[in-house]
């Protein structure tokens, strides 16, 4: 984990990945205290973030990783 010169920011790194089974990308980090958290595309669901699961979604395909099609 690191702190920006100005002390505003935090860098830290994220692993994600894509479950098939529930349609939903999990986002986990170590830094900090540990947390997994999931994001869907359904907009009405409380974890839906359709944004997010689009630019998810690129990621893991650039970097030829499991992807929702």
């Amino acid at each position: 984990m690191r702190l920006s010169k100005k002390g505003k920011t935090v860098t830290f790194e994220i692993s994600a990945w894509w479950n098939p089974k529930d349609e939903k990308f999990y986002l986990a980090c170590k830094e900090g205290g540990k947390f997994i958290l999931t994001v869907g595309s359904d907009p009405k669901k409380a974890r839906g973030h359709p944004k997010l699961f689009r630019e998810l979604t690129k990621i893991l395909r650039a970097a030829g990783a499991p992807a929702p099609k």
